[in-house]
């Protein structure tokens, strides 16, 4: 992502209009689907798969929780920040 892509994707994700909040919360709605379904799927496997994965299954609610994957989203826009290309 160059400079100018991420000074783009920065300012239309941080609108703050009524737009931009709908926006905001339909993804996030998504988003919370998408963690719950994968969340019932990981539930429903059994420990040998899970294993292999390498997850066990006390972390499946860790693993698919909604701060874990905003978290995880910030890490990647600041490792995106840090790459030279």
């Amino acid at each position: 992502m160059t400079t100018i892509d991420h000074a783009n994707y920065s300012a239309s994700r941080d609108r703050l209009d009524a737009i931009g909040f709908a926006k905001s919360a339909i993804r996030l709605a998504f988003r919370a689907l998408k963690m719950r379904s994968a969340r019932v799927a990981l539930h429903s496997m059994p420990d040998y798969l899970l294993k292999d994965i390498g997850i066990g299954r006390s972390e499946i609610d860790h693993i698919t929780s909604m701060r874990l994957t905003i978290a995880n989203k910030s890490d990647r826009l600041n490792a995106n920040d840090a790459d030279p290309r």
